[in-house]
């Protein structure tokens, strides 16, 4: 038995139109507070090489538990020893010069 169709779906659509806004609903204020706090002077970001040394160890010791966590073939249920034990090697590598407490 042949379905049959409705003639109104081969029928184009119009798209919903939007009336154009009015020039006093456009977020003038927002634009200029914005372009008024670009003129002040804005602090620079001080970054110690103690918080290089402890990211880098961070990033060092996760991507360490996590190859810890594939050579267990991905079971969960270790994520601290895992991280201990990434921690010790990753220390032992680096002669415990940037160990932070």
């Amino acid at each position: 038995m042949a379905r049959q169709t409705s003639s109104k779906l081969n029928e184009p659509v119009a798209a919903p139109t939007m009336p154009p806004a009015e020039p006093h609903e456009l977020p003038i204020t927002v634009m200029q507070s914005t372009i008024e706090d670009a003129s002040e002077p804005v602090p620079p970001v001080v970054v110690t090489l103690d918080d290089v040394k402890r990211d880098l160890r961070h990033r060092m010791i996760s991507e360490a538990a996590y190859r810890i966590y594939a050579q267990r073939g991905y079971v969960d249920g270790f994520e601290l020893a895992d991280w201990c034990q990434a921690e010790a090697e990753i220390d032992r590598v680096l002669g415990d010069h940037t160990t932070v407490n």
